[in-house]
């Protein structure tokens, strides 16, 4: 589990203040304030691990996210001579902190090259500027660490009528988009069965089986099914239903919610205990209830051991997510949930949650538009 993240010279942050973290954590704020920034530093150094295991490079464009060049990920207001630094503590068996740095590489510019990585293992620090096969096993391990990131981002594909074949990754996630997503599911036999944690419904442990109850569950009523198994077959369709009767329907006519959330499911439900799960707005086009039940979802897949990040701008996320910290069913406690608030000046406010589910440090522009908009209707309706 990733405990700490303090962040120089990358985006928006010239140095920023340690970011403290749980086994679920939510991000929100003021829009443009750090969030996606903060998110996309473990990204990029998981894309970058995925590309190279010695982290020689840091890849800024590549299958998680494209952010341009360097210029565009080094922070404006530094030196330019001055690295981008990323420095981590764990809750690892193997790794207590690692703090990387990388350069500019004035032929690359789609690149930044490997400067010094400061690593402690079991008490004992180890500074890296150099390779040679005892240092790269170290970097590998770090790398190995940093692989294990599913991310969806906010930018999912959505309704689709059909999807090629493809091999599944080594690393099975959906991909950001949920690209992956139709594939995983056809293939979902083969795939180990889901942790007993997660079920829903009576016998019902397979990876598909698991998705429509919780579908079902979250958007109260669904049903899948997979066409284009056959070998003879190139492409792998879909068809929905938000009913449970024996009608199936193309994904369009179904409805946005649908097929949005169906790859945030398939993440939870695939993530193994140990590995981290990225999610950007989980509560696009789904009403109150359904972003609350979402929430209760992913508060499970926290239980299993998956650590969760979860950027959202919707009170009924942060809601759903107090309740199911404080649900005796849900081995999530009320100390392990983490809430960064992102406000205008660009800092962070770690708020807490006390054992009775309420916020004492509760800032101004918090979640707090209700309560001005009602101010506002009694105003003009006097």
């Amino acid at each position: 589990m990733i405990k700490e993240l303090q962040i120089q010279n990358f985006k928006c942050f010239s140095n920023s203040t340690p970011f403290e973290f749980s086994k679920i954590n939510l991000l929100t704020g003021i829009n443009g304030r750090g969030k996606s920034s903060l998110l996309q530093s473990f990204l990029i150094l998981s894309q970058s691990a995925w590309r190279n295991s010695n982290l020689k490079k840091l890849v800024i464009n590549d299958e998680l996210i494209n952010l341009g060049n360097f210029d565009d990920i080094k922070n404006s207001e530094t030196p330019r001579g001055e690295n981008i630094h990323f420095n981590i503590k764990f809750d690892n068996p193997f790794i207590d902190e690692a703090k990387i740095q990388f350069d500019e590489n004035p032929d690359k510019p789609l690149e930044a090259d490997f400067v010094k990585l400061d690593i402690t293992s079991h008490g004992k620090n180890i500074v890296i500027n150099h390779f040679d096969k005892e240092v790269d096993e170290i970097i590998i391990t770090f790398s190995e660490v940093l692989k294990k990131i599913h991310f969806v981002s906010a930018d999912r594909l959505g309704p689709v009528k059909f999807m090629e074949k493809t091999n599944l990754p080594e690393f099975i996630h959906v991909g950001p988009r949920g690209e992956h997503t139709i594939n995983i599911l056809a293939d979902s036999i083969n795939l180990p069965v889901i942790n007993e944690i997660l079920y829903k419904g009576n016998d019902a442990n397979s990876l598909i089986q698991q998705t429509i109850e919780w579908l079902s569950y979250i958007l109260e009523g669904a049903k899948i099914e997979i066409g284009g198994k056959e070998k003879e077959s190139s492409v792998l369709y879909m068809l929905m239903n938000n009913r449970n009767n024996s009608y199936a329907y193309k994904p369009a006519n179904i409805g946005f919610g649908y097929s949005y959330i169906l790859p945030l499911i398939v993440t939870g439900l695939i993530a193994k205990p140990g590995e981290t799960i990225i999610i950007e707005n989980p509560e696009a086009h789904l009403h109150p209830r359904a972003q609350s039940k979402i929430a209760e979802f992913f508060s499970k897949v926290a239980s299993c051991g998956v650590q969760v990040f979860i950027e959202s701008h919707s009170e009924h996320i942060l809601n759903g997510l107090r309740v199911s910290a404080l649900n005796p069913e849900i081995d999530i406690k009320f100390n392990e949930l983490a809430v960064h608030y992102f406000d205008e000046s660009f800092d962070s406010v770690k708020l807490t949650m006390d054992e009775k589910g309420k916020i004492p440090n509760w800032p101004y522009g918090f979640f707090d538009q209700q309560e001005i908009d009602f101010a506002d209707i009694f105003k003009y309706t006097r």
